[in-house]
C-alpha cells in the first residue's frame, strides 16, 4: 500500500510545482521571449490550460485562474498571438497533443513522445494495415509531395477538400485522425514572412527526419523513462493516470516506469489524504543531487 501522506506535503510540491511552471505571482512570465524557458523546464507546455498535470502558457502569464476572454487586446488575444513569434522561432515542437489541444514539446522530448503516442511507420504502411482512412492518405500525401509542408488553404486545394461544408468537416476529420497519431505539427513560416494569419500543416516525417529516426531507434522503456524525467524536473509530482489520459499514453507503461523509478529512490509513491488514486513525487535525494532540480 503506498504512504499516506498529510495535506501539508502535497501543499508543498504543489507549490514547488506552480513556482516551476510560473504560475505565483513572483515568477509570471511577461511575454514569448519567456516561454521557450519555460516549455525547456516542463518539457511540455500547452498554449492555454487543457489539463492540470501540463503547464500552459497562458496561465504563467495571466495567472492559473484567468478566464479565456475574446478580443486581441486582451491577455488571451496576446497569447493567442504568441504562436507566431515562438512557432517561427522553432523555440519547441507545436502540435495538437494534450487533449487534442495546441501544445508545444521541447525538442529533447520530442523523440521520446513520438515513440510513445506517435506512429512512426511510412503513412502507406498504416494506410496497408488499416490503420488511416482513404482521407487521411490524400492529407498525407498531398503533404509529402509538396515538401512536407503548406498552409491550410493550400492544402485543403491539394488534398481536394477545397470548397463545401461537407468537404471542409471531412478534411477536419482526416486532420484529426492524423494527430491522433502524431503524423502532423504546425508551422507559422520563416520569421522574415508576412503574418498572412494562416498556420501552416506539416509531416512529421518529411519536417523532422532527426525526431523520428531517433524515436525509431528508442526502446519503449527508455521513451517512457526520459519523458517522465524531463517531465518532474518540472512538474515534480505526477498523477499517472491523469497523466497518462490526457497525453493519450498507455497508463500501464506509465505506471510500471514509475515503479521502477520508486524502486531506484528517484520518486516516492503516495496516497494524498482524500484522494482514491496514487501520486508519485521526486524524493528529497533525487532534487537535491541534481543541479538545477532536475533529475
Amino acid at each position: 500500500m503506498p504512504t499516506v501522506i498529510p495535506d501539508v506535503s502535497i501543499d508543498r510540491l504543489a507549490q514547488t510545482r506552480a513556482e516551476r511552471w510560473c504560475l505565483t505571482p513572483d515568477t509570471r512570465i511577461a511575454g514569448p521571449d519567456e516561454a521557450p524557458a519555460l516549455i525547456e523546464r516542463a518539457g511540455i507546455a500547452t498554449l492555454f490550460p487543457a489539463s492540470p498535470e501540463v503547464a500552459s502558457l497562458y496561465a504563467a502569464f495571466a495567472g492559473p485562474d484567468a478566464p479565456i476572454e475574446a478580443g486581441h487586446s486582451t491577455p488571451t488575444g496576446q497569447v493567442y498571438g504568441w504562436r507566431w513569434v515562438l512557432g517561427r522561432r522553432e523555440v519547441a515542437f507545436y502540435g495538437a497533443i494534450v487533449r487534442g489541444k495546441p501544445t508545444w514539446v521541447a525538442w529533447p522530448v520530442l523523440p521520446a513522445l513520438l515513440h510513445l503516442r506517435g506512429d512512426t511507420r511510412p503513412v502507406d504502411e498504416q494506410v496497408a494495415a488499416g490503420l488511416l482512412s482513404a482521407d487521411a492518405h490524400r492529407v498525407a500525401g498531398a503533404l509529402a509531395s509538396n515538401g512536407g509542408t503548406l498552409t491550410t488553404g493550400e492544402l485543403r486545394r491539394v488534398a481536394g477538400f477545397e470548397t463545401g461544408r461537407e468537404r471542409r468537416a471531412a478534411y477536419l476529420r482526416a486532420i484529426a485522425e492524423l494527430d491522433r497519431r502524431l503524423l502532423l505539427g504546425r508551422g507559422f513560416g520563416p520569421p522574415d514572412a508576412p503574418n498572412d494569419g494562416d498556420m501552416r500543416q506539416t509531416l512529421v516525417a518529411v519536417r523532422y527526419p532527426e525526431a523520428v529516426a531517433a524515436a525509431r531507434a528508442m526502446a519503449a522503456a527508455t521513451a517512457m523513462r526520459h519523458l517522465l524525467t524531463a517531465y518532474l524536473s518540472g512538474a515534480v509530482l505526477i498523477r499517472p493516470s491523469l497523466f497518462a489520459r490526457h497525453l493519450g499514453l498507455d497508463r500501464s507503461a506509465v505506471e510500471a516506469a514509475l515503479a521502477t523509478m520508486a524502486r531506484e529512490g528517484i520518486v516516492e509513491r503516495f496516497r494524498p489524504e482524500g484522494e482514491k488514486q496514487d501520486v508519485y513525487a521526486v524524493t528529497a535525494d533525487s532534487e537535491s543531487t541534481t543541479p538545477g532540480g532536475s533529475l
